[in-house]
């Protein structure tokens, strides 16, 4: 049975991906800290409690890997020095444990569109700067390794999309104006299953890889998926950009005054407002043989139904 070393399985996509793994037939080992709840952690995963401050630890955790997974890292920080610590240095540090433990094992780093920034003209956002810093730690490695960069992730599960579904369920829909702009997205379950398959793609090594649905998806496009995923109508509210951009102010300014990191802020607000978020994805198509198999509509029912079934448990 083959092994596969994981961080970030706590999390939505992470979970997401163990479960494929396992389901695969591969034995999960999932680096959790200390701090954090093993919740969401697939039954079947063996869990290693150990900090990413630990490098004997790690060491000792990535022994005998025949793939390793690093998915760990935060989406909200204080500042950028927050952000490089959880993304660029853990990144470094989970790299240099697999240059010690587990060298023939390909490496996949899922990074994020936010890397890429906006057309591919660089990050918008302290998140996108650290992110793209982790990325230039693989790429200075020896080794097999695979960047991957989502868009967007949605799906059963994921707390930071849920606000736009419960919102739906009360038949609201809220984005920015300006017709032109639009975004890139990509189902948890069709990620997962690449990243599932990528161990097995020999061709697809050193290379940085955008899965998407392959095309912008506009506001209203999206709004009138959602209602149909929804089954009603929805108040499509569009909020002026200066709205957006006070929204992030607003939080930041609240985040500062609670000691809490805000999940949108100024930059992100940057994101939310900018156009161009395309992905390449020739790419992922031609080495791995992947699409985004799940169509829009069916992807969109499924989250819905999750997020009907946690507004029932109170969650």
């Amino acid at each position: 049975m083959r092994t596969a070393f994981m961080t970030g399985a706590t999390g939505f996509v992470g979970s997401h991906l163990a479960s494929v793994l396992l389901s695969g037939g591969w034995r999960v080992k999932a680096v959790v800290r200390a701090s954090s709840s093993p919740a969401r952690i697939p039954r079947g995963c063996a869990v290693e409690r150990t900090g990413f401050d630990e490098p004997a630890a790690l060491r000792s955790a990535m022994e005998g890997a025949d793939a390793v997974f690093h998915i760990a890292g935060a989406t909200s920080a204080r500042c950028q020095e927050e952000f490089d610590s959880a993304n660029a240095l853990v990144t470094r540090a989970v790299a240099g444990a697999w240059r010690d433990s587990a060298p023939s094992a390909p490496f996949m780093l899922v990074s994020s569109q936010s890397a890429a920034g906006p057309c591919g003209e660089g990050p918008l956002t302290p998140y996108g700067r650290s992110k793209l810093a982790a990325e230039a730690v693989l790429r200075r490695c020896d080794g097999e390794w695979v960047i991957i960069r989502p868009p967007a992730v949605f799906g059963p599960g994921d707390d930071a999309t849920s606000p736009i579904f419960r919102m739906a369920l009360k038949g609201l829909f809220f984005s920015p104006s300006g017709s032109g702009s639009g975004f890139s997205l990509v189902y948890v379950k069709d990620l997962a299953a690449l990243l599932a398959c990528l161990p097995d793609n020999a061709s697809a090594r050193r290379v940085t890889l955008e899965p998407s649905y392959g095309r912008i998806i506009g506001w209203k496009e999206f709004r009138r998926a959602l209602e149909v995923a929804a089954g009603r109508r929805l108040l499509h509210l569009v909020m002026p950009a200066p709205m957006v951009v006070a929204a992030g102010f607003l939080s930041e300014t609240a985040g500062a005054l609670t000691g809490r990191c805000p999940v949108f802020d100024r930059h992100k607000s940057r994101e939310f407002l900018a156009s161009g978020w395309t992905c390449n994805v020739e790419p992922v198509e031609r080495l791995t043989g992947w699409k985004a198999s799940t169509p829009l509509e069916e992807a969109l029912r499924e989250t819905v139904e999750w997020a009907r079934g946690a507004k029932r448990a109170g969650s």
